[in-house]
Order: C-alpha cells, then sequence, then structure tokens
C-alpha cells in the first residue's frame, strides 16, 4: 500500500514538474479549460453570467480565453476587476476563486415599435424606430441586469415625449425645421444618450423605419388640399375670363368711338355738301373756286378719315396679338405650375417607392431566413420519412416472404388434395361405367326376351309378358 502512494506521488509530482518547465519555457499546455466554449452565451443580451475559472500549474494560475467580438471581465480574489481584450491570457494571481463575465463587443440594433400615442391635437400617431448601439464600458454593462430591456423603455418614453409635443400635421410631414423623418431620429437619440440608465452602452444611431397618422386627420387634410386647389384654380380661370372681358369691351368702345367720329365726319361732309349746293344753285358763277377748294377739302377729309381707319385696324391687330400673347403666357404659367407639382408628386413617389424598395428587401430576407429554417426543417422530415419508408419497406418485404412461404405451402397442400381427387374420381369412374355396362346387358336382355316372348304361342305369350313385366321392372330399377 505505500509503495503504491509513492509511486502515485511519484507520478504526480513528476508531471507536475514537467508542466511547470513547459511553462518556464513559453510552452502551452494542450489540455484544454474545462469551462472553455467557443463564443459564450449572453445572459442578459450583451453580458454571460459570472463563471468561475478552473486553476492549473498548482493552483498558481489560470488560463482565459477571450473569443474575437467580446470583452472578459475579471474579478480576481481580493476584488480587483480588469478588463481584457479578444486573445489568450495566462492570469497569475494569489489563491482564491476567480470569476470571469464575458461582454459582447459587438454592434446591435434593437427594433422597437409599434409604438402608439397621442399627439398634441390629439390624433392617433403610431412610429416605428430602431437603435444601433455597442457596449463603451463593458464593467458597467456586466453590472447591469438588463440592458436591452431599459434601451427599448427608454426609447419608448423618448417617442411618447416626442408625439405629444407636436400637432398631427408635424408628425406626418415636415413644418419648418419640425417633423419630417430625421425630427424623431435626433430626439430620441439626444434623450438616449444623455439617460443615466443606459450608462455604459455608446447609442450610434437612431432610425425612424416607418410612421403612420390617423387616417382620418390625413383624409380630411388630403380633401382640403384638393378643395384649396380647385378654388385656386376656379379663381384663376375667372380671373382670366374677366381680364379678356375688359378687353373685349376696351375693344368695342374704341370701336365705338371710332365709329360714332366717322358718322359725325360723315353728317358734316352731307351737310356742308348741301349747303354748297345750295349756294351753287344760288351763286354758281362765283362759288365755282370755292366749289373745288371744298372739294378738295372733302378729299383731305377723306384721306384723314382712311388713315384713321388704317390706324385703328393697326391699333386692332395690335390689341389682339398682345391679347393672345397674354394668353400665351398665362398657358405657359399654368403649364409651369402643373409641371412644378407634378414634379413634386414624382419626388413623394420615388421616395415612397425607395421605402418599399427598403421594405420588400427586408420582407426579402425575413423570407430568405424563413425559407432556409423550412428547407432545414423540410430535409429532417425527409430523412424521418426515407427512414420510415426503409423501415415500412422492409417490414413489406418480410410480409412478402412469409406470405410468398405461406402460399407454397398453400399449393403443394392444395396439388396434394388434386392428386387425391384425381385417384378418387378415376375410381368412381371406373365403378360407374360397370354399373352402366350392366344396366345396358339387362336391357338388351330384357328387350331380347320380350321379342322373343312375342313371336311365340300364347301361353307363352301370356309367359313372355309376365317375363317383359319383370324385365321391365328390372330396368326401372336399374334405372333408379
Amino acid at each position: 500500500m505505500s509503495t503504491q502512494i509513492s509511486t502515485t506521488v511519484h507520478d504526480a509530482v513528476g508531471g507536475a514538474v514537467i508542466e511547470g518547465l513547459a511553462l518556464a519555457k513559453g510552452e502551452m499546455p494542450t489540455q484544454p479549460s474545462a469551462n472553455q466554449v467557443p463564443m459564450p452565451g449572453f445572459h442578459t443580451g450583451l453580458a454571460t453570467m459570472p463563471q468561475h475559472l478552473p486553476r492549473q500549474v498548482f493552483g498558481l494560475a489560470a488560463q482565459l480565453v477571450v473569443p474575437p467580438g467580446t470583452w472578459a471581465v475579471v474579478h480576481l480574489p481580493g476584488g480587483e476587476a480588469t478588463i481584457y481584450t479578444p486573445g489568450s491570457y495566462w492570469l497569475w494571481c494569489a489563491p482564491g476563486a476567480i470569476l470571469v463575465q464575458w461582454v459582447d463587443a459587438r454592434r446591435q440594433q434593437v427594433v422597437i415599435g409599434p409604438i402608439e400615442g397621442w399627439s398634441a391635437d390629439k390624433w392617433r400617431f403610431r412610429l416605428w424606430m430602431s437603435v444601433d448601439l455597442a457596449v463603451a464600458d463593458p464593467l458597467i454593462i456586466a453590472a447591469h441586469r438588463e440592458p436591452i430591456v431599459a434601451t427599448i423603455a427608454a426609447a419608448r418614453a423618448a417617442v411618447l415625449a416626442y408625439i405629444e409635443r407636436y400637432p398631427h400635421a408635424a408628425l406626418t410631414g415636415c413644418q419648418d425645421e419640425h417633423g419630417g423623418m430625421d425630427g424623431p431620429a435626433a430626439f430620441v437619440q439626444a434623450r438616449l444618450c444623455n439617460d443615466p440608465a443606459l450608462a455604459g452602452l455608446e447609442i450610434i444611431s437612431v432610425r425612424v423605419l416607418d410612421r403612420q397618422g390617423d387616417e382620418r386627420q390625413i383624409e380630411a387634410a388630403t380633401a382640403a388640399t384638393v378643395a384649396a386647389a380647385q378654388i385656386d384654380e376656379e379663381l384663376r380661370v375667372d380671373a382670366a375670363r374677366h381680364r379678356a372681358r375688359l378687353q373685349e369691351l376696351a375693344a368695342r368702345a374704341t370701336e365705338s368711338e371710332r365709329e360714332h367720329s366717322l358718322r359725325m365726319s360723315a353728317g358734316a361732309a352731307e351737310a356742308r355738301e348741301r349747303l354748297l349746293r345750295q349756294q351753287a344753285e344760288v351763286q354758281q358763277a362765283t362759288l365755282a373756286a370755292q366749289l373745288e377748294i371744298t372739294m378738295a377739302q372733302i378729299k383731305a377729309h377723306v384721306a384723314e378719315i382712311a388713315h384713321d381707319e388704317q390706324s385703328w385696324q393697326k391699333d386692332q391687330a395690335r390689341y389682339h396679338l398682345e391679347w393672345e400673347r397674354l394668353q400665351q403666357q398665362q398657358a405657359e404659367a399654368h403649364r409651369t405650375e402643373q409641371e412644378v407639382r407634378l414634379l413634386e408628386v414624382q419626388h413623394g413617389l420615388v421616395r415612397t417607392e425607395g421605402e418599399l424598395a427598403l421594405a420588400a428587401q427586408e420582407r426579402q430576407h425575413a423570407q430568405l431566413l424563413a425559407l432556409a429554417d423550412l428547407q432545414q426543417s423540410l430535409t429532417e422530415q425527409r430523412d424521418l420519412r426515407a427512414q420510415a419508408v426503409a423501415e415500412r419497406r422492409e417490414q413489406h418485404e418480410r410480409a412478402l416472404l412469409e406470405l410468398r412461404l405461406r402460399h407454397d405451402e398453400l399449393v403443394a397442400e392444395q396439388m396434394t388434395r388434386l392428386e387425391q381427387w384425381r385417384v378418387e374420381h378415376r375410381d368412381l369412374t371406373v365403378a360407374q361405367q360397370r354399373q352402366h355396362d350392366r344396366q345396358l346387358a339387362g336391357i338388351a336382355g330384357a328387350a331380347r326376351i320380350a321379342a322373343a316372348a312375342a313371336h311365340s304361342s300364347p301361353t307363352i305369350a301370356s309367359e313372355g309378358s309376365t317375363v317383359a313385366d319383370a324385365g321391365l321392372k328390372l330396368l326401372q330399377d336399374m334405372t333408379e
């Protein structure tokens, strides 16, 4: 017994000495730690539960392996806490328990929504957001119980505070510097960055994924906008018609004035002509020269009238051209306004298509993930079905083999019975043939006796009839 103990102690001491020499040379031991895992499971979403780190080398050191994308918060004996980046470490410390927590160093995206609240003018409004965050202080996060839940609660409170601060129109659109898609994101990010409950976290960005207002308010605002546009268009058309009417009236007034001037000139000319004729009748001789002067004056007046008429026609043509130019300018202004509105609508459609494309990509990604899970489940089901089919096929083959053996036994039994029946039928057929021959022989004998009796004497005939009756009775018995 003492020899066995000394051998065990000698082997343990020798192994320890070899391990110590390997450590002194800088060589790593080949035996892995019992609690080492490739990637830890984060219990709180960002940190694991405290775990005991086993000691090695006579309890003087412990090996720590930090996977990429994580931090390790090591609590040494005596209360000292140290943070380790990804890598492999040997911890040399005083005796005592060594506790370690792994903290997730990767960036996280937390999707929050829908968040529903009441706007400043008491309309219902919903908002969907995503918060990108990362761990800034592993020591604080390691001591935090629910950092993700706290982030979601703080974001929801900030969104509700933002919703109740602005009216429905500012939340569903953009009024001045408020509202829009960036207003809620900037407000929530500022609130989260200044929230003491999220100490130890770095809020990288906040995005608004989607928003939804009250359909009744949106329909009312749309109807009001359409009605206002229709009223503006009607006012513009009425103004154009009024301007055209004024121009038409001005043209008519000018034409009336010209016509009145012409009529007055024509009346004066006719009066002067009558006067000249009267004077010519009284003083033909003396007023011949005056008549010529008067005719010259009349021609001058006619030329002036023609000149005035040409000027009036030119003014009419100029007014008509100006009116057409004004109509064309108004039509171009109206077309330009319609094009601007069309560009605004196209811009809104492009933005909506971008948002729909982003949502479609996210849905497609989710569908691809679901399809991958479905394919995996289908593969497992297919394997199970193939295994079940193989088992059923094996059972079916065993059943077919048993049925074939049973069929062979039944066939052999039926063949044996058929041979027995053939032998029995052959014997029965021979006995029936013999009986039939005897019956035929009896019938023939009875017939000969009856014939002989018919050709003999009366006495013999009476005996013959008796014999015939006996033969017939024998024949009937044989027939029966």
